[in-house]
Formats: C-alpha cells, structure tokens, sequence
C-alpha cells in the first residue's frame, strides 16, 4: 500500500471569492491607517466554514458586533487581547504585549466608534444599505462563514469577519446531453420465462431445461445497471440477439 496516498474526505467549503474579502481587508487597513496616522499592514486568511466547536472557540469571550446588510448579517469578532490591542493602539500607546485587563469606558467607547467605521466596509459581503446598524451581540448564532484580518504592523491583533450565509455560486457552465453522446454503456437482456415453484428451482442443475414459451419472448427488457430502458419482443436478426422496442 502506498502511504502517500491520502484517504479522500468530502467537507464544507466556503464559496467566499477570496477578492470579496480583500476589499474589506483593504477597507480596514484604511481605516486603521487613516485613524493612526502611519502605515498599516494587514494579512488575510482564506474563507472557510467552520464547525460548531469551531463557532464555540472563535466567540470565546469575544467582543461581538452585529451588522445588518441587506442580503445577509455580518459580524465583527474581537478577542479580549485583539481588542486591548487596538485601543492601545488607538491612543497612541506603544505596541507591546498586552496584559489581560477590562478596557476602560473610554476605550470601549473610541472601539465601538472604530468598529463602526470598519463595518462600513462590509456592503462588499453582506449588501450595503443607507444605513448599515451596526449592535453589540452577546451569541454568534446562524453564521456560516469565517474568515480573519491579521494586523501585522504598527501592531499586532485579529479582526475576525463572519457571515450569516455563503453566497451560492453561479454555474460556470451549462450541461448538455451531447456531452455524453460517446461514453459507453454497459447494457443487459433480460427475458422472463414465468414461474418456477422453490422445489423446481432447487432441483435445477447444470444441463437442465427450462421450457420457453412463445409468450416469453414478448416480455424482455433492456436494462443499464438498475435503470429499466426499453421493453420489446426479443428474438435474433443478421445473426445478432435482437430486442424490437415496444415502449421506452
């Protein structure tokens, strides 16, 4: 067995176009950089559905913002340490590691004011409205799709992007018939002959004979796999087994 061949496993996957989230990510980055005065560089991670003790982890003790569009909710995820991050960052503090405390009413204040100017980013994903309400939630409930904005300089924090739904792809393409005009099908006859009683089945044995009445050859069928396609009257034509279709 070759043990570089991997069992192959079907999941959920995020139909998110990666550009969607760069123009939010792009929007932050602004955003940030407008409000600090300096430069600002940002990674992002791919889309991607999450599980529910995935769900469970991400809102962990996390600040919760809620954003209404017009085609679906998002929502701004931020981790206490994230959060302390970007206050920090936000009153001009230097950049350290932050240690774990309560933002203060002020700094909860200037966060949600930066929250929602970030939010009003989000039409590119959610739908954007005249007025896009942005509300703290306490539950990350009925979201879909996940992905995060990872704030490398002047500081280090996650801003984290949740969806209340994926967008369905459209199809690429259409399916004709024709495409499967030349693949091969495997086909089978198959004739019923009548009854037989369990005694009379048990008894035959290679070389027995079975009597074929005339009414037998009206009753056959042409199957593919499972699939029933055609019933006719079988029979032999130009020295070939033949089925004369009947009904399809």
């Amino acid at each position: 067995m070759n043990k570089g061949v991997r069992r192959m496993v079907f999941g959920s996957r995020s139909a998110l176009p990666t550009s969607a989230a760069c123009v939010v990510a792009n929007g932050v980055r602004e955003t940030l950089a407008s409000l600090l005065g300096v430069p600002v560089e940002v990674a992002l991670s791919e889309p991607a559905i999450p599980g529910l003790s995935a769900w469970l982890h991400i809102a962990r003790d996390a600040m919760l913002y809620r954003v209404a569009g017009a085609v679906a909710d998002a929502a701004i995820v931020l981790r206490c340490n994230d959060a302390l991050a970007l206050a920090t960052a936000l009153f001009g503090e230097p950049a350290q590691p932050p240690i774990a405390r309560e933002l203060s009413p002020i700094e909860n204040d200037v966060l949600d004011r930066t929250v929602r100017v970030m939010a009003s980013h989000l039409g590119a994903l959610c739908g954007a409205r005249d007025t896009n309400l942005v509300e703290r939630i306490e539950l990350l409930e009925r979201f879909s799709t996940y992905f995060e904005i990872f704030i490398e300089s002047p500081f280090c924090a996650r801003i984290g992007i949740a969806l209340s739904r994926d967008p369905q792809p459209a199809p690429l393409e259409r399916f004709d018939l024709a495409h499967l005009a030349d693949v091969p099908l495997r086909l089978r006859a198959t004739m019923e002959l009548g009854a037989l009683s369990g005694a009379q089945v048990a008894a035959l044995r290679a070389g027995a004979s079975v009597s074929l009445g005339a009414a037998s050859m009206q009753r056959c069928a042409l199957r593919a796999g499972d699939r029933l396609l055609v019933r006719g009257m079988c029979g032999v034509r130009a020295g070939h087994y033949a089925i004369t279709v009947s009904s399809v």
